[in-house]
């Protein structure tokens, strides 16, 4: 039977969509192994972390007391289709089993509870969220306002998310690895060219500056009331990457990152890349 998927039942959580996980009926054993993770996962990045750490002490002590969601893919084969950190910490425990829910899913409907799992995490990366969006626009070709209808969310909601795409690479990063939060995002979008977005965005990692402090920056630059001193680079840093020039053959280039020295190499070919390690092999054995 196929999920059928309505706004009013999104916003109430998985159990409304799945009622298997709100009773004790319909779960089955599968071998961990047979079980892959799920290839449209929203969130691109996992942390062993505290609360993963949690559940691991959890599982040892009580086992797996929620099944995960899988779909099958081949014979003997399934995909998870939520339930992902407690699939990890099965593999990382070395189980044999893991209980589940075996549902007949198209790829919309596992990618909607997919996403849906993943939004009622707290911990999910506002750039996860936006790729997740874009994901169900680009594979489905929702409009923002279907995604919205799909995930329960307001429209303005989505397209706040949407707009973080908008940044330059290194700022999604930014937001990727958490150096910079979505208010800083938020400030950094309002400015009117890439150029100075990056400049703004370079300020507020050096400095360190807060979200408020961020969009008073903004403002000063959007009127042109900031001016941006060029990078000072140690006379002393100079003359050592002049030197390693010399001795290297090659250009070696100066940077600084978070305020500490990174040299960078530049060579012609592969070649000459590979003629330089062998080099270093040498003198370090």
């Amino acid at each position: 039977m196929a999920l059928k998927i309505k706004k009013k039942v999104l916003g109430k959580g998985l159990s409304e969509l799945i009622p298997e996980l709100s009773s004790k009926q319909g779960f089955a054993e599968l071998p961990v192994d047979a079980v892959t993770y799920f290839s449209y996962q929203p969130r691109i990045t996992f942390k062993e972390d505290e609360s993963f750490q949690d559940l691991l002490k959890s599982i040892q002590e009580k086992g797996i007391l929620q099944p995960i969601v899988v779909r099958k893919i081949t014979e003997g084969l399934y995909e998870c289709v939520a339930g992902e950190r407690r699939l990890r910490a099965a593999k990382k425990l070395g189980l044999n089993t893991i209980p589940v829910i075996i549902k007949e899913l198209s790829d919309e409907e596992a990618l909607l509870i997919s996403v849906m799992e993943n939004l009622q995490r707290k911990d999910l990366n506002p750039m996860e969220i936006a790729l997740a969006y874009k994901n169900l626009m680009d594979k489905f070709g929702y409009t923002q306002e279907e995604v919205a209808e799909k995930v329960g969310k307001d429209r303005a909601t989505v397209a706040n998310f949407l707009r973080l795409l908008k940044l330059p690479k290194e700022i999604q990063d930014d937001l990727l690895e958490e150096r910079l939060t979505v208010g800083h995002a938020k400030a950094l979008l309002s400015l009117p060219s890439e150029e100075l977005q990056l400049l703004a965005r370079r300020l507020v990692l050096e400095k360190g500056l807060s979200v408020r402090e961020t969009e008073k920056l903004v403002e000063k630059l959007k009127t042109g009331q900031t001016r941006v001193r060029p990078k000072e680079i140690d006379p002393d840093l100079l003359a050592l990457s002049e030197e390693l020039s010399q001795l290297l053959g090659s250009k070696v280039e100066i940077t600084l990152k978070k305020k500490k020295p990174c040299f960078i190499l530049h060579f012609d070919s592969l070649e000459s890349a590979e003629a330089f390690l062998e080099k270093l092999r040498k003198t370090l054995s």
